[in-house]
């Protein structure tokens, strides 16, 4: 037996002990994690509330001020701090005439006692005036933690779905719904059959 060997033998059973303890008095109950959850969820609930009623002041207070804040949108990190955030919220905010953010599929899972994680689908609705206005939706992933009695984002993703147009045609006296698909190098074929009765309409 090596030296080494010797020594982690020696050192199990005076640690596990220890390592027993710690699991057993840091483990949250069920009940704990419901109410992780219960609350995270409300957070996250209140800050789209906040969103919709075009409320800078309460919906930027949902952001970490801690220094390990970032929001990464599509793969990029976008904003390093909760003063950013709030900052590009307020742009928005003072552009808009109306704001509609939605969620759906929205999971909520407890991390421990005092963090979370959520995920979601979301649709943002940004209403101009004088303009016909914008939205977009995609994948939400939110990370919270508990700070001084109140849920926070202290990290977040989005990432957009991929646009798919649609457009109308007219095929002999049928109206036809097409689906605009992106090109992919698997559709540049030369074997084409060209004898198909698609090619003779």
């Amino acid at each position: 037996m090596s030296i080494r060997e010797y020594a982690l033998r020696a050192l199990v059973p005076v640690a596990s002990p220890f390592l027993s303890l710690g699991c057993e008095s840091y483990a949250p109950s069920p009940e704990a994690l419901a109410a992780t959850t219960r609350e995270a969820r409300a957070a996250i609930e209140a800050y789209v509330d906040a969103v919709n009623a075009l409320d800078v002041d309460s919906a930027g207070t949902f952001y970490s001020a801690a220094g390990d804040f970032v929001w990464l949108e599509e793969g990029v990190v976008r904003y390093r701090s909760a003063r950013e955030s709030r900052e590009s919220l307020a742009g928005l905010a003072q552009m808009a005439s109306s704001a509609t953010l939605t969620l759906s599929d929205l999971t909520v899972t407890a991390l421990g006692p005092e963090a979370a994680v959520a995920s979601c689908h979301f649709v943002q609705e940004i209403g101009m005036d004088g303009g016909a206005g914008f939205s977009f939706s995609g994948a939400m992933t939110i990370v919270l933690r508990k700070e001084d009695g109140r849920w926070l984002f202290v990290s977040g993703h989005t990432s957009s779905s991929p646009a798919q147009p649609e457009a109308s045609a007219t095929r002999g006296g049928r109206l036809l719904n097409v689906r605009v698909t992106p090109w992919t190098p698997a559709d540049d074929r030369q074997d084409l059959n060209t004898d198909s009765p698609l090619y003779q309409q």
